[in-house]
């Protein structure tokens, strides 16, 4: 039994391939704009697993909806989708460069290979923002399911005031 994960760990897969262009778009990952490096920053591999990985958050984020690829595009959640996507390959490049970090001084002239301090505090500016989104996204989609299709997650206080009130 596969579950809605492995489903998409495909680059074949429709909504992945939409989802990597998406990104690319968003973060401006074009060979010709990349100046100082050849290629691109992030290849559809890196993207797909940053969606994958950004994907199990919001799965792993009360209340536990069973959130998937296709229903982050049926509700209109890309927008905020792509920025916790984005925020998770900045945080895995951040590494990168903490671990390359080369400062270099010789008579007077200061060079520095990568900028980590810049890269966190972009992780810092999205993560912010997003977490609260997701989590007001996750509750508006579960109050929503909950009263239209009937399969939302209840509150506690619904087990605890189930009868209250029925004669």
């Amino acid at each position: 039994m596969s579950t809605p994960l492995e489903d998409i760990a495909d680059l074949n897969h429709p909504m992945m391939r939409k989802m990597v262009k998406y990104v690319e778009l968003f973060l401006r990952d074009d060979e010709r704009l990349n100046r100082l490096i050849s290629g691109k920053e992030h290849g559809p591999r890196h993207v797909m697993w940053a969606v994958l990985d950004t994907l199990s958050d919001w799965r792993s984020t009360p209340p536990f909806i069973g959130v998937t690829l296709d229903m982050i595009w049926e509700w209109g959640w890309e927008s905020l989708f792509l920025r916790g996507v984005a925020a998770s390959l900045l945080e895995s490049l951040s590494f990168l460069l903490i671990r390359n970090y080369l400062p270099y001084s010789d008579g007077g002239v200061n060079v520095q290979l990568g900028h980590p301090q810049m890269v966190q505090a972009a992780v810092q500016m999205l993560r912010g923002s997003y977490e609260m989104r997701k989590k007001q996204v996750l509750i508006a989609a579960n109050i929503d399911m909950a009263l239209s299709a009937g399969r939302g997650m209840h509150s506690d206080y619904w087990v605890l005031n189930s009868n209250w009130g029925a004669s």
